[in-house]
């Protein structure tokens, strides 16, 4: 402000003294005294006008001079307001302006692998990603070096306190991922933090879509309570190919070829084309089949699923209390909630239903 004043004080001595200078019949209405100072001040020197006696040029010199001056500092305030905002950025200390976008919140050994699969899924989508956590910046620099397909932005903090999430503009993002943390206070459960961070998600922001991971399965329920719409534990997929290994040779390995976001043929969603809604399964198959040459999997489609009301435990626990009083709090009717429905390989006689969608091997 103090340096704008400046620039419009000067301009104005500078187009009144050029006028006492010049004389009333050197400054025509063609040639505006205060024109000639701000074009002067600028350095921009157009020419159309300038100072022909003595005074008048010594007076244009300081007339320069003090523009030059003011207007430098104005540029590099201007410059210093950009500069400090993106170090700010690069800190994980600015408010984000981001839409549509997915909060990546927690860190562990597994953000690599993650962020790997994201990249090569997302195909042509250009994702952006927001990065809530507390690692220093030379990991969050590496991470955005490393996968450069991706837009990131990062906030520095603990992806529970609403205050991150508000600065990670959580309302307008689309989806939130919860990952564990490796290192973690002394004392704690890793899925603690995570049950915490989705409750205070859906509490502030109750359409987003929350896939949450979690260590262990008695945590499962609490998960749940939380309303994350998605849950994956970590040791159901190990003791699986532990036990196919044994029992069941070969399908351990045909399914970490399509797990492989690396590998041509794998699991992808598709739309449904209108003409095969109300039609036999099979139908839909072959089409697939003979036009692309996918595998259809399997369907799935969006419906009301048990409430949550309806898992919280029989007794009085403080811990029941507390979620059913946030999420009352958040406007969440305990009745009813809409999960997602998969049914795969079903008869011949199974009707594709106008809202489904399809799962097919590539």
């Amino acid at each position: 402000m103090q340096i704008t004043s400046g620039i419009l004080i000067v301009m104005i001595i500078g187009g009144y003294g050029i006028g006492q200078f010049e004389g009333a019949e050197e400054i025509t209405e063609g040639n505006n005294p205060f024109w000639w100072a701000i074009v002067t001040m600028t350095t921009v020197g157009y020419g159309d006008f300038s100072p022909s006696s003595s005074e008048g040029r010594l007076f244009a010199v300081v007339i320069m001079f003090a523009g030059i001056s003011l207007i430098a500092l104005l540029t590099a305030t201007i410059s210093s307001v950009f500069v400090a905002r993106k170090i700010r950025e690069d800190k994980g200390l600015e408010k984000l302006n981001v839409t549509d976008h997915i909060l990546f919140c927690g860190w562990n050994k597994n953000v690599d692998r993650i962020m790997d699969s994201l990249q090569n899924l997302s195909q042509d989508r250009k994702l952006k990603i927001v990065l809530i956590n507390e690692e220093s910046e030379d990991t969050i620099a590496a991470i955005r070096n490393k996968y450069r397909e991706i837009k990131f932005k990062f906030v520095r903090g603990d992806y529970t306190r609403e205050a991150i999430l508000e600065r990670a503009n959580l309302k307008d993002a689309s989806i939130a991922i919860v990952v564990p943390n490796d290192s973690l206070e002394a004392g704690s459960h890793p899925d603690e933090k995570t049950i915490f961070g989705t409750l205070t998600m859906k509490t502030l922001a109750p359409n987003i879509r929350v896939i949450a991971y979690i260590t262990e399965r008695e945590n499962l329920t609490h998960i749940k309570r939380a309303n994350a719409d998605e849950v994956i534990l970590s040791d159901d997929l190990g003791a699986y190919m532990i036990a196919s290994h044994v029992l069941d040779p070969g399908v351990p390995q045909t399914l970490e070829s399509l797990l492989d976001n690396q590998t041509a043929s794998r699991f992808r969603r598709t739309s449904i084309p209108p003409d095969y809604v109300g039609k036999p399964f099979p139908e839909l198959s072959d089409h697939f089949k003979s036009k692309h040459g996918w595998l259809l999997v399997s369907v799935y489609s969006e419906e009301e699923q048990i409430g949550i009301g309806e898992i919280l435990s029989s007794d009085t626990s403080a811990l029941d209390a507390f979620i059913e009083r946030k999420l009352k709090e958040a406007g969440h009717s305990l009745d009813e909630e809409n999960k997602m429905a998969v049914v795969i390989n079903p008869g011949a006689d199974y009707m594709i239903q106008e809202t489904e969608k399809a799962i097919v091997i590539q």
